[in-house]
């Protein structure tokens, strides 16, 4: 039919990581990552998707054999890492009706062999984390964006999303089951408005609410939510040159992105 679109993709990967010396262990890892998508138009205003994926991450260098320290929290690699895997579908819809169009996406995603900062000890003085394999995260969520366009030039917009991320089956970390994943927040908002005339001026302005979050393994260090607000304004000077100024945060709020 012409009213369906069907895309089959596919990947294959050869990792090999070998150390110079006889202090770390040798991998080699041959996986194949496929993936299929799917357009289904079912009227003119109303597109329906969906897709399926497998794919994987190998470590990167740091996690296998770097460190770091921020404060008071040592973080150290692990050479045993092995690759994370991920499984996951996702389905949504677009709504397009004149100047206006929604897209809702919904998602289910499992990541197996998570790498993750994990705590080893806790002193009042030092926290030491390493990173490992941290068993299976389950991750689900839907996004809500809108565009409006009540003129020709002028355009707003909006977008909601909320996400459930959590520690699931994780036999050697039996502490992690049912802990939200650090650094991903439950629910962000964001909005927007542009204005653009080519002869004159582009204005535009946006705001984002990032919900509350944690920033360790054990839920114990939590993030605060915030709102940031930025705007910005160019114009065309010549041909091929543009003259732009712009503020982010001009609210001046301060934030957490660690503790």
């Amino acid at each position: 039919s012409d009213f369906v679109t069907v895309v089959l993709g596919g990947r294959g990967d050869f990792w090999k990581s070998e150390p110079r010396d006889s202090t770390s262990p040798t991998h080699s890892v041959n996986f194949f990552s496929p993936r299929i998508s799917a357009a289904w138009q079912s009227a003119p205003n109303l597109t329906l998707r969906a897709s399926a994926y497998r794919s994987y991450r190998t470590p990167t260098l740091n996690e296998l054999h770097r460190g770091f320290r921020v404060g008071s929290v040592v973080t150290n690699p692990n050479p045993l890492l092995e690759p994370e895997r991920l499984t996951g579908m996702e389905g949504g819809v677009l709504m397009a009706n004149g100047r206006m169009s929604t897209r809702v996406t919904g998602f289910l995603n499992y990541l197996d062999d998570a790498i993750a900062n994990i705590t080893l000890d806790v002193t009042p003085k030092l926290t030491t984390r390493q990173r490992q394999n941290a068993g299976r995260i389950r991750a689900t969520g839907i996004e809500i964006e809108t565009d409006i366009r009540p003129i020709p030039e002028l355009t707003v917009n909006a977008l909601a999303a909320f996400t459930t991320s959590r520690f699931r089956d994780a036999p050697s970390l039996p502490n992690l089951r049912g802990n939200r994943v650090p650094q991903v927040p439950r629910y962000q908002f964001g909005a927007g408005v542009g204005y653009t005339d080519p002869k004159t001026l582009t204005l535009s302005a946006q705001f984002r609410i990032v919900g509350e979050q944690f920033d360790d393994d054990l839920n114990e260090r939590r993030l605060d939510n915030y709102t940031i607000v930025d705007i910005q304004a160019s114009r065309v000077i010549a041909r091929g040159v543009h003259a732009f100024i712009g503020c982010e945060n001009i609210l001046d709020v301060e934030y957490d992105i660690g503790l």
